[in-house]
């Protein structure tokens, strides 16, 4: 169980903190807001602030595909338009917006129109309290080895694609490839002795459906404990949260455990605020190469 963040970087030469609880108490005081077809959106009451980060859902409606019967008529009306929630949390702090990456079943929603509502109602509070527009990028962040050999060694491996220098392709004889100690060294040895020349990798296995693992596997370990590699992308598994990716491509979305679609957004807020704090390290990873 866990909800994806895209980040963006405010800019904004100066403080945010000092004045972050009247900004508070502005987007707490916003009414709905018509939109497109009618539609109303807003930000719903369950919002917060603590450690300079305000943290709440914005709520749009959009139209159900699911009717209703008219008692007196009884003919098909349209039932009552539900709205779907997106997590936000803007740290003054680190002038960083992190909205939620999530799908949009409504043909009315979309993620650009979500961030584009927010926005908006974030920059009118901008405007009268700090006296300028409400901007932001989007930022990438750099993945390191380490992160991407927590996630092989915690997880079922489906897929795994690794570059190879001329230098570091050797294997220490003090790695653990397999059990058996003699077994061990002569893989080890065998390894050393390679001269095909390879300079990239990509090992597979069964993913959804099947009960195969790279972990297994004593060439992915191998290319795992390589002294120099670059790891470009390996696929997992798990019970919880199903099929994942981590890819230096795909560097722009920052993960958060414990939370879903299901999460009631009260829940969901104190959670993302509790995370959010213990991460800020790493939020400041996320920046804005091109300004």
């Amino acid at each position: 169980m866990h909800m994806d963040f895209r980040v963006y970087q405010v800019i904004y030469f100066g403080d945010l903190v000092t004045n972050g609880e009247r900004l508070f108490q502005y987007l707490k005081g916003l009414s709905k807001i018509p939109g497109e077809q009618g539609f109303e959106y807003c930000i719903t009451s369950e919002i917060d602030y603590q450690s300079s980060i305000i943290c709440g859902c914005l709520s749009e409606e959009y139209s159900p595909d699911i009717n209703s019967v008219d008692d007196e008529k009884n003919s098909y009306v349209p039932d009552v338009a539900p709205y779907l929630n997106t997590y936000f949390a803007l740290d003054l702090q680190e002038q960083r917006l992190l909205i939620q990456h999530r799908e949009y079943p409504a043909n009315n929603l979309n993620r650009e129109q979500a961030l584009a509502r927010l926005a908006t109602m974030i920059n009118g509070g901008f405007q009268g309290i700090y006296g300028s527009e409400f901007d932001y990028v989007i930022t990438n962040r750099d993945v390191t080895e380490e992160e991407f050999i927590e996630v092989f060694n915690q997880n079922r491996i489906t897929s795994l694609r690794v570059k190879l220098f001329q230098q570091g392709r050797l294997l220490s004889e003090q790695a653990q490839i397999l059990e058996d100690h003699t077994v061990n060294a002569s893989w080890i040895e065998g390894w050393n002795s390679d001269e095909s020349e390879t300079y990239e990798v990509v090992l597979k296995a069964p993913g959804r459906g099947g009960v195969g693992d790279l972990r297994r596997s004593p060439i992915a370990v191998s290319l795992i404990n390589l002294p120099v590699k670059e790891i470009l992308e390996l696929n997992y598994w798990s019970e919880e949260d199903g099929v994942g990716t981590m890819s230096r491509t795909d560097l722009k979305k920052l993960r958060v455990q414990g939370l879903d679609r299901r999460t009631q957004p009260i829940t969901g807020i104190d959670r993302l605020l509790l995370d959010l704090r213990n991460r800020r390290p790493e939020i400041r990873k996320f920046v804005a190469f091109n300004l």
